[in-house]
């Protein structure tokens, strides 16, 4: 029987294109991103309380980073942030079409950055996925949509959406070196009209899965490709997941109004929201990226 959760807690953000779903062990905060809006944003568990900031560029993801900063992909260059002044210095900038810019990415266990790019109206193979270990190198070209990375439990394996490919794949991963391995499909994406976007991993090793198009985050057992779980959410376009809380039960759930018309707007009013749900489930917490990382 498939498990099924509906979010009982929601804050009313507003976003275009809410994404980034982080947490951060030392704020003991959520972290989140609005890509169109341009914002970064903070969210107190225990509180609800929601605090944003303006930034010049759109974000495609963000990561806890040392000596309280955050880090941010932008369009173009990868920074580093100071939260409460605005300040940013730029750790490394991208080599590609102007027209590309950051999506999502994640930090591995040495605090390594995986991050992808696209291009901004998302034609197909015009990004590409690269790690940051000092300097940015190329690991897989010619990606569409990179989305969701993160990796099993014991760091062995490494989980990758490409969302155009409908499906997750999985890589052997060496975390001393950082290299990739031995590419294989381990969950396929059949649901018409959806997307696999955003990903976490849990301690069991499930994958929790955002589905634009489908309303839910589902959770898949990469070892069979079953989903096996549901988190039910009123607003279509969901786009990231990260667990965190003072447990590591508490999931924040990112959505997006973009995409949708004035009468799915008007039906799904939540659309652009934050929605936090309490799950029988422990998470793991997000990696925290160190800037002088080397193979």
């Amino acid at each position: 029987m498939m498990d099924i959760w509906k979010p009982d807690a929601l804050y009313k953000t507003d976003l275009i294109l809410g994404e980034g779903a982080r947490w951060h062990a030392e704020w003991q905060k959520f972290l989140f991103i609005d890509i169109k809006g341009k914002l970064i944003g903070t969210c107190n568990p225990v509180n609800g309380k929601v605090v944003t900031k303006k930034i010049a560029e759109m974000p495609g993801m963000l990561a806890p980073a040392e000596n309280n900063k955050l880090l941010v992909a932008l369009q173009g260059k990868l920074v580093l942030l100071d939260f409460e002044t605005g300040k940013t210095q730029t750790v490394a900038k991208f080599k590609e079409n102007a027209e590309n810019r950051s999506n999502d990415g994640a930090c591995d266990a040495m605090g390594r950055l995986w991050v992808g790019t696209m291009h901004v109206n998302a034609e197909h193979h015009a990004g590409n996925l690269y790690c940051y270990n000092g300097k940015l190198v190329k690991k897989i070209a010619g990606t569409s949509v990179s989305n969701g990375l993160c990796w099993s439990p014991d760091n062995r394996i490494l989980y990758y959406i490409d969302s155009f490919l409908y499906h997750i794949k999985a890589f052997d991963y060496d975390l001393s070196t950082g290299n990739i391995s031995n590419e294989r499909i381990v969950v396929e994406i059949t649901e018409p009209g959806t997307v696999a976007d955003g990903m976490c991993i849990d301690s069991e090793g499930m994958l929790w899965v955002a589905i634009w198009g489908g309303g839910c985050v589902n959770r898949y057992n990469p070892f069979n490709g079953a989903c096996i779980g549901k988190i039910e959410v009123n607003a279509p376009n969901i786009t990231s997941c990260a667990f965190g809380g003072k447990l590591m039960t508490q999931m924040l759930i990112t959505t997006a109004k973009d995409g949708l018309n004035p009468e799915e707007l008007k039906k799904y009013p939540h659309s652009g929201s934050l929605f936090i749900v309490k799950l029988g489930v422990t998470g793991l917490p997000a990696a925290v990226f160190k800037k002088n990382t080397k193979n």
